[in-house]
C-alpha cells in the first residue's frame, strides 16, 4: 500500500484525532500505521505499541526537524499548511494547555522571539503559576538573560514567580544580580543577610565574618534603608555578645532569650557586667516594656516575687505604695492573675486605675474582694455592697469587711 492509499482508507480514517482536544506525542505519531501483532485488537495497539516505542524508538526531533513535526501536526489537524500564523497560534495555545494539563511538551519549537513571548503572555492570562514558572526557565534557557530580565520585569506575575523560585533554590547570587539590575539593591541586601543567617549554622566567628562582609558591601550603599542597616549593626553587636559570653546555648538566640537568661542567671551584676540584664538592654536597645514584661515572666516563674514586687511597686514620700510599670494595666492584671500573683499585689495594681467604673470591673473579674468593697462605698451603692456581701463566704475577712462597712454611720449611702 502506498502513502496516499494508506491515509485514506477507513482503518486510518478511524483513528483520526481532533486537534482542539489535543495533539499526539512524537511516539504516538510513529506508533500511528504500526502493523499488528497476531492476536493483537485495536486497543492493544495503544496499550503496548507506545510503551514499546518510548522503549525502542529514537527521538522523533533526531529524525525529522522541528518544522516539519509542526506541519505533521497542522495536517492531522485539517488546516490549511499555508497559513503558517494560524498554526504559530495553535501551536502555543496546544504548549499552553499541555503545561497547564502537566503534560509533557516540547517548548523548544517556539523559536521567535514573537512566539516565545506570546507564549509568555498566555501563560500569565491563563494564571497558572507552574505554568508561568516553566516558559519563564525556558526563555532564561534559550535567550540572552538581560532580554529575559527585561521582559519579566514589565510582567510583574511573572517576575514573582521567577523570583520566589531563585529563592527557593538557593540561587541567591541569581536573585541579587536580577535586584540589582531591577534597581532593587536594598532588597537584594535583605536576601544576602538572609540567606547567610539561614545557611551558616552554629558557627558564630564565620557568621560575624561574613555578616560584616554584608554589611560593608551592600547595607553601607547608597539607597539602602537606613532602618535595615541599623538592623543589621544591632544584630552584629548582639553575635559578638554571644561570643564573648561563650555559652553555647546563647548562640544564635534572640535579643529577648539572652536578656531572659541574664534575668535567672545574673540578675545581681551591676550595670557594666557583660552579662548584668542592664547592659545586655543598653547594648541591644530594648525597650523598657519588654524589659518589664521579661523580669515580670522570669521572675514570677520562679515564685521571686520579692524581685517582682520590688520592680514593679514603689514608695511615695508618703510611703504610700505605687505602680511603676511600662506594661498597660489590664495587660499586667491578666498576666499577674495567670501567674498567681498575691491578692495584695492584683490590689495594688487595681487601685492605680484611675476610672472607679473600670476599677470595679476588673475587682470583680479577679476576685479582689476589698478593692470591690472600696469601690462600692466610693459609689455610695448600699445595695449593690450588700448583695455582694451575701455571695461571699459567711465570716470570711472580706464578709466581715463589707459587713463593718455597711454598719458604718459616716458613709452616706445614695440608696
Amino acid at each position: 500500500m502506498d502513502d496516499d492509499d494508506y491515509w485514506n482508507t477507513s482503518e486510518t480514517k478511524a483513528k483520526a484525532f481532533s486537534f482542539d482536544d489535543d495533539v499526539l506525542s512524537p511516539q504516538e505519531i510513529l506508533a500511528i500505521g504500526q502493523k499488528r501483532s497476531s492476536g493483537q485488537t485495536e486497543d492493544s495497539v495503544f496499550a503496548t505499541t507506545i510503551p514499546n516505542a518510548k522503549r525502542n524508538l529514537v527521538s522523533i526531533n533526531s529524525l525529522v526537524s522541528p518544522k516539519v513535526l509542526d506541519l505533521i501536526v497542522l495536517a492531522q489537524s485539517g488546516r490549511d499548511p499555508n497559513n503558517m500564523k494560524a498554526m504559530d497560534n495553535d501551536s502555543t495555545a496546544v504548549t499552553l494547555k499541555r503545561l497547564v494539563l502537566g503534560r509533557t511538551c516540547s517548548l523548544h519549537v517556539h523559536r521567535s522571539l514573537k512566539s516565545k513571548t506570546e507564549l509568555l503572555d498566555g501563560a500569565i492570562a491563563l494564571g497558572d503559576g507552574n505554568a508561568i514558572l516553566a516558559v519563564v526557565l525556558f526563555l532564561m534557557q534559550t535567550l540572552n538573560k538581560k532580554l529575559v530580565h527585561e521582559l519579566i520585569s514589565s510582567r510583574p506575575i511573572a517576575l514573582n514567580h521567577y523570583m520566589s523560585h531563585l529563592k527557593r533554590e538557593g540561587k541567591i547570587t541569581d536573585l541579587t544580580d536580577l535586584l540589582t539590575m531591577l534597581g532593587r539593591s536594598p532588597e537584594a541586601a535583605i536576601h544576602q543577610f538572609e540567606h547567610t543567617v539561614k545557611s551558616q549554622g552554629n558557627s558564630i566567628e564565620s557568621l560575624l565574618r561574613k555578616l560584616n562582609n554584608i554589611l560593608s558591601n551592600h547595607f553601607n550603599q547608597p539607597g539602602v534603608d537606613a532602618h535595615a542597616n541599623k538592623m543589621l549593626v544591632d544584630y552584629i553587636k548582639l553575635l559578638e555578645w554571644q561570643k564573648c559570653s561563650n555559652k553555647a546555648e546563647l548562640h544564635n538566640q534572640s535579643p529577648l532569650a539572652c536578656l531572659a537568661h541574664c534575668c535567672q542567671w545574673h540578675w545581681h551584676e551591676g550595670a557594666g557586667n557583660m552579662m548584668s540584664p542592664l547592659t545586655l538592654c543598653q547594648r541591644q536597645q530594648i525597650p523598657p516594656l519588654q524589659y518589664d514584661w521579661v523580669v515580670l515572666n522570669v521572675h514570677a516563674n520562679s515564685s521571686k516575687w520579692d524581685i517582682v514586687e520590688s520592680l514593679f511597686t514603689k514608695k511615695d514620700w508618703l510611703g504610700r505604695t505605687t505602680l511603676s510599670s511600662h506594661i498597660p494595666i489590664e495587660t499586667l492584671l491578666s498576666r499577674l492573675n495567670d501567674l498567681n500573683a498575691s491578692k495584695k499585689m492584683m490590689a495594688t495594681c487595681l487601685n492605680k486605675i484611675q476610672s472607679n467604673d473600670d476599677r470595679l470591673r476588673l475587682a470583680q473579674k479577679y476576685k479582689i474582694h476589698t478593692v470591690v468593697i472600696e469601690s462600692l462605698v466610693k459609689q455610695k451603692d448600699r445595695s449593690a455592697l450588700t448583695n455582694y456581701k451575701m455571695a461571699l463566704s459567711p465570716q470570711s475577712e472580706e464578709y466581715i469587711l463589707a459587713d463593718n462597712t455597711l454598719r458604718d454611720p459616716s458613709v452616706k449611702w445614695k440608696n
